[in-house]
């Protein structure tokens, strides 16, 4: 009897034993179980928002991204577009420049070339009167006077000759020339009438008559010619 007691005892024992150690350990896993798992989720929730702003940043960089992309482009255009300007102006005036200095060189040369070709303009005019003296004096002489007269004049007469076909070539070397007017129409830039002629064979308005023989420097006017101008013969004049 008591061996059996002992036995109802032992196996209660052992059943006590087992129940309180199951029990004891499922209050621990239940105990420390919940903590863990409480850390795990705030983790994970900690984690995912932390995602979530990163990705959020992340579009609004993207975003960002390309509206300042569009402004620095804008901004270079402008700089570009100011400076293409600023190359045109800089080409019109440099355009500007290049043609007053060639302006101002082609004046200069101008101014040259005229002193050189002009700087002797007063130079003939008083050499002129000397020709005229000359040209005067040798036309005094005739035919008849050369032919009568003793060697020494007819000399003299040849030297004079040779004198103002020396001088017509150092005239026509510096660009000096006579106008040559007998038979030309009245010009006002290059006669000055001084006289009318009746004249049956010649137009009216013609030169007829030399009093002054005109010249031309390189084609410019130095002296003008003082000349006879034909007129209509009255009826008298053509009866004759």
């Amino acid at each position: 009897m008591a061996a059996m007691c002992l036995c109802v005892v032992r196996r209660s024992c052992k059943e006590m034993v087992i129940w309180a150690s199951r029990r004891s350990g499922r209050g621990f896993l239940t105990l420390c179980g919940n903590p863990i798992q409480h850390k795990t989720e705030d983790n994970q929730d900690s984690m995912g928002s932390a995602k979530t702003r990163k990705c959020t940043a992340e579009n609004a960089m993207q975003h960002k991204m390309p509206s300042s992309s569009c402004a620095s482009q804008k901004v270079l255009q402008l700089q570009m577009n100011e400076l293409v300007k600023e190359h045109q102006t800089l080409q019109e005036n440099y355009q500007k420049v290049v043609a007053r200095v060639e302006d101002g060189n082609r004046r200069m040369r101008k101014c040259v070339e005229d002193a050189r070709l002009y700087g002797i303009h007063s130079f003939c005019k008083d050499v002129l009167a000397v020709a005229d003296i000359l040209e005067k004096t040798s036309q005094c002489v005739t035919e008849d006077d050369l032919a009568n007269s003793n060697p020494t004049l007819k000399n003299l007469y040849e030297g004079l000759c040779l004198i103002d076909e020396k001088l017509c070539k150092i005239f026509s070397k510096h660009g000096l020339e006579k106008m040559n007017s007998i038979g030309l129409k009245y010009n006002s830039a290059e006669h000055e009438i001084v006289l009318r002629v009746p004249s049956v064979d010649a137009l009216p308005g013609t030169v007829v008559k030399i009093v002054q023989e005109g010249y031309k420097l390189h084609g410019r006017i130095l002296r003008t010619a003082q000349v006879g101008l034909a007129i209509e013969a009255q009826p008298h004049f053509k009866e004759r």
